[in-house]
């Protein structure tokens, strides 16, 4: 073989273990950066000991780094992690956890007695909320206070949650059968609606020749009915003619359905000058009321009950 032939057969040798190094390197290369390597699977949501299986298969640790409150997580189960799911690492790393303590829980304070706004201030301070709130009357109570909640005080409940309460309208009034005083002064009966701790109401006059100025001819609620402490009484009270008087008095019948609300009726007077409310108020169930109504011109008199129209008729 000649110097030429040799050198080349030595060239081309040299290059072939060149080659394969460089193979075994990028072989060893490739071992070492991505050999054993797995994807971390989603934990959060699961029961610890759950985590831990799923780690475990995967040939992965698991390590709880800290324990929080959630409000959609149970007790015991993961709120999140780190690395997070999907990502790839080397087997025999760990997952760090972060697990759920559950729902934080607050302590009902005892709210009776105090005002709604007292109240309001509590709850707001304990971490909780006003839900629905009635009344009721309750001699104990002052009125405006409450007078029940719940959930009762003294027990623990998930933060924010709604407390119920019931508040004090004070004792219940004192119910008296309403005495016909038709036919008394004006003074005597007011005197006798004052001492029965009621209200005078609307005071309306009728013109009537035949008895005193100044007496009584009709009461709103008519004689007969249930009042309370506090209700009104109106009064329709005689009066002199005067000289040409032109109006006229027409007298309006009504009885509310029996059923548990007080309905409130109003009387709208429409004549040629316009539409006036000449009465309205509220009339217990079953009661029946007799409005005198004054009529200066021809017209149209407009009953409605809770903003409906209940009937119209011309007057006088």
């Amino acid at each position: 073989m000649s110097r030429t032939g040799l050198a080349i057969r030595i060239l081309l040798l040299a290059a072939g273990m060149i080659m394969v190094a460089v193979l075994s390197a990028w072989v060893a290369f490739t071992f070492l950066t991505h050999g054993g390597e797995v994807t971390v699977p989603d934990l959060q949501g699961a029961e610890l000991r759950a985590a831990l299986e799923l780690t475990s298969r995967d040939q992965l640790g698991l390590r709880v780094k800290g324990t929080g409150y959630d409000l959609g997580t149970p007790p015991g189960h993961v709120i999140s992690q780190d690395p997070l799911p999907g990502a790839r690492i080397k087997t025999n790393r760990i997952v760090y956890v972060v697990v759920s303590q559950g729902t934080p829980s607050v302590f009902i304070p005892n709210l009776t007695g105090l005002t709604l706004r007292r109240a309001e201030l509590q709850l707001a301070q304990a971490g909780l909320t006003l839900g629905k709130s009635g009344h009721t009357h309750d001699e104990e109570a002052p009125t405006g206070s409450v007078s029940a909640q719940s959930p009762a005080a003294g027990h623990f409940v998930p933060r924010n949650s709604n407390i119920n309460l019931l508040l004090s309208d004070g004792a219940r009034p004192t119910v008296y059968l309403l005495p016909d005083m038709t036919g008394f002064p004006m003074e005597t009966v007011l005197n006798r609606i004052r001492d029965w701790n009621m209200r005078s109401g609307r005071i309306m006059e009728i013109v009537d020749e035949e008895v005193p100025p100044g007496t009584v001819a009709a009461l709103t609620p008519p004689p007969g009915s249930a009042v309370v402490e506090g209700q009104s009484v109106h009064l329709t009270v005689t009066k002199m003619p005067g000289p040409a008087e032109p109006s006229q008095v027409v007298l309006y019948h009504h009885t509310a359905p029996f059923g548990l609300l007080d309905r409130t009726l109003t009387l709208v007077l429409k004549t040629g000058e316009g539409e006036s409310t000449v009465w309205e108020d509220t009339v217990g169930p079953g009661n029946s009321i007799s409005i005198p109504v004054v009529v200066s011109s021809p017209g149209v008199l407009k009953a409605y009950v809770d903003g409906v129209l209940l009937e119209e008729k011309e007057v006088p």
